[in-house]
């Protein structure tokens, strides 16, 4: 179990994922302009390859590397003895309880070397949040999840995210607000095994 406090965000990482690419292309560009003042095939690849690497670098990279931090942690869990009752995997987060034991374990996008297995008691609170938003026939919602306290860090899951507004009776908005309540119970649960 970790007895550190849960930390959304690694800096480093975050800035090795964003600046070191743009490191990239700035030297590939230096190199470009210094050796290859003339241009031709060397200032094309000094300026074309780096801008190449970096952008496919942006859209795999987090990406490869959040997923098999996922599936380390699953084997890590299940190594430990840890009973994943009930387990989500959201875009940003991924959250695994073990009711049984009040245990929580957590893995987020931004910080993905660092898992954490926590008390369930350390959860203060939570919730579900349906977004919904407008009057009448335009009440609606883009995102539902359920949220929670822990440490003082509030931890927001998303059940459904849409870049456009769905009705509150929509069926895959009711489901997004079923699986929340869910996860919301079964956190709920492991606290109140946990002693909290």
């Amino acid at each position: 179990m970790n007895t550190k406090p849960v930390k959304k965000i690694n800096i480093v990482y975050l800035l090795l994922v964003i600046a070191a690419p743009i490191a990239v292309i700035a030297l590939g560009g230096l190199i470009g302009y210094y050796f290859f003042r003339d241009g031709g095939i060397g200032a094309v690849v000094c300026f074309m390859g780096p801008t190449i690497v970096s952008v496919a670098w942006w859209i795999v990279g987090p990406i490869a590397i959040w997923n098999q931090q996922k599936k380390q942690m699953m084997k890590q869990l299940d190594s430990q003895g840890f009973n994943r009752n009930q387990t989500f995997y959201g875009s940003n987060q991924t959250v695994a309880v073990d009711i049984r034991q009040g245990k929580v374990a957590l893995l987020l996008f931004w910080n993905p070397f660092e898992q954490y297995v926590l008390p369930a008691s350390r959860i203060t609170k939570a919730w579900t949040e349906d977004g919904a938003g407008g009057a009448g026939f335009m009440r609606g919602t883009s995102r539902v999840g359920f949220l929670f306290l822990i440490d003082g860090v509030k931890v927001r899951v998303n059940t459904f995210t849409s870049n456009q507004r769905w009705r509150m009776d929509d069926p895959k908005i009711l489901e997004a607000i079923s699986k929340a309540d869910m996860m919301v119970q079964v956190l709920g649960a492991a606290r109140q095994a946990s002693g909290g």
